[in-house]
């Protein structure tokens, strides 16, 4: 068998579309609050800009909902390819690398961000220390 026409079973199949419809489910929620975040945001800093006073808080906000709306769009794409894993035939192994590929993506964006906030959190404390604070 080669392994480009590898299928799942139909006990796998049954298992991925059962995480695959969390997976949507879950990416639905991340995408509608995310779009809730980033209105809610951008009318609050187009509202401030209006008033001649940059609120760095609405900035900050529209940044945690681009990543929701990413880790939505990506999660989604994912539970895209996972399903169709269990509802087609003859590209599985395909599909796979699709739904990994997304999920390489989340996790990439994740991994940074873990990255990015120790960095902030070792240089807020350096700044703290250094004011006597800490």
């Amino acid at each position: 068998m080669e392994a480009s026409k590898y299928e799942f079973s139909e006990a796998e199949n049954r298992t991925i579309a059962t995480l695959a419809s969390r997976m949507k489910w879950v990416g639905f929620f991340l995408l509608v609050i995310g779009g809730i975040i980033g209105t809610a945001s951008a009318v609050f800093l187009v509202k401030s800009l209006l008033e001649s006073a940059l609120e760095l808080f609405a900035l900050i906000f529209l940044l945690f909902a681009v990543v929701f709306l990413l880790v939505g769009i990506w999660t989604s794409s994912a539970a895209k390819s996972f399903s169709l894993i269990a509802a087609t035939s003859g590209s599985d192994l395909g599909n796979l690398m699709n739904a990994l590929t997304s999920l390489l993506k989340l996790y990439y964006l994740q991994f940074w961000l873990i990255i990015d906030s120790l960095i902030v959190a070792a240089i807020v404390s350096l700044i703290l220390y250094n004011m006597n604070l800490l």
